[in-house]
């Protein structure tokens, strides 16, 4: 995969924002084989830890979207992988998003130091919340799963640490990556929004810490669908954050609507 610097203009945003993206570009091309996109389409379900088998084909054609669906972070994240982008966000995995947490110091952050990190604690993203996007009741729930150091490629199909939430008939959101011993709900939980339900980790076929997030109309098979986010804003300029439009995209710097008290 080709690693992307912080310095890429993205159209969306304009040169200046672009730089200050975090350099999500870096981490957006380097945890290239995420275990969510990658899963087996044949491991059984019948063993208690199994997860959910993957379908072949998302469901573009999905009916409207009734579930209104915030962020499931805090604070300003970059969309380093969008929908339908590459080899890993295709097929029935198309309607995903990665996301990390912008960079406190970007400027001084080059393709050389960001492979420093060796640590999963050198990582923005490492233990940050991964908060409920909506009301639902969790239908999967998997914790203790390991978690390797950056840059390490772990087994193929090693699915990690995630959480599924059905929040209306055919509307489930997904979770990957989590950290080991974050997840905080068990099969069957019922959630409210922005209850946290883990923290971002590093487990599965990730290679560095991000989260992946997604909507899915199938839970079993697993398939991604398109979906609306609701209360949310972009960084358009410097300083400058206007109202989403519902499609968050890969390049985007996006934070949950500050709210009126």
């Amino acid at each position: 995969m080709i690693v992307r610097m912080s310095t890429r203009r993205d159209r969306t945003i304009g040169g200046l924002a672009a730089r200050w993206l975090v350099t999500t570009m870096l981490v957006a091309r380097v945890a290239s084989a995420d275990a969510d996109d990658d899963r087996s389409t044949t491991e059984k379900t019948s063993r208690p830890r199994a997860e959910p088998p993957a379908g072949y084909v998302a469901l573009s054609s999905a009916p409207p979207q009734v579930t209104v669906l915030s962020l499931p972070v805090e604070g300003a994240w970059g969309i380093v992988q969008g929908m339908d982008s590459d080899g890993t966000h295709t097929g029935y995995a198309a309607y995903a998003l990665d996301l990390v947490p912008a960079e406190p110091n970007p400027e001084t952050l080059t393709k050389e130091v960001f492979h420093k990190r060796k640590r999963l604690t050198d990582h923005p993203c490492y233990g940050k919340p991964v908060l409920a996007p909506a009301d639902g009741r969790v239908v999967w729930a998997r914790d203790g799963a390991r978690e390797l150091p950056p840059f390490r490629v772990g087994r193929k199909h090693e699915a990690g640490n995630f959480v599924i939430i059905q929040h209306a008939k055919n509307e489930f959101t997904e979770f990957r990556h989590l950290m080991r011993g974050s997840v905080a709900v068990k099969t069957g939980d019922r959630v409210t929004t922005g209850q946290r339900i883990g923290r971002c980790g590093n487990s599965g076929n990730a290679l560095t810490p991000h989260l992946h997030f997604a909507m899915l109309g199938s839970y079993r098979p697993i398939a991604t669908r398109p979906f609306r986010l609701s209360n949310y804003e972009v960084l358009s300029a410097p300083n400058t954050w206007l109202p989403g439009d519902g499609h968050p995209k890969e390049g985007q710097i996006i934070r949950p609507s500050k709210t009126t008290p």
